[in-house]
């Protein structure tokens, strides 16, 4: 992978990250200025893990996994919807989610600040 292609992917992992990793709060008011649900938090996580991941850590495809997992048994359960504004703040599998994220932010010398943009095709 070319590194212009590793800054990219770093790039795009990170912003995911940091929205997975923002406030219940932070996170509402993410989704209502793109008028998007909730689930795009995990399909943009979705879009960053997916991609080649040549350029990252080990420790941090791990972090990135378990991630995945959460959000993987999320889309599992049926019997609840884990997947509204409500369960952004109330959510369990949400806030294992922010606190892995977070974890990997800290690890990579990472602050929380403003949440990327997303480009919404309708």
């Amino acid at each position: 992978m070319s590194e212009g292609n590793s800054a990219w992917r770093l790039g795009m992992v990170r912003g995911a990250l940091l929205v997975v990793a923002a406030s219940a709060e932070e996170q509402v008011a993410w989704v209502r200025r793109h008028r998007v649900g909730p689930d795009e938090i995990a399909l943009t996580f979705d879009d960053a893990w997916r991609a080649p991941r040549g350029a990252l850590a080990a420790e941090t495809l791990a972090g990135l996994r378990a991630i995945d997992a959460v959000f993987e048994e999320m889309s599992a359960d049926c019997a609840v919807d884990r997947w509204s504004e409500v369960a952004l703040a109330e959510d369990e599998g949400w806030c294992r989610a922010r606190m892995l994220a977070r974890e990997i932010l800290d690890r990579e010398g990472v602050a929380l600040g403003p949440l990327p943009e997303i480009r919404v095709i309708r």
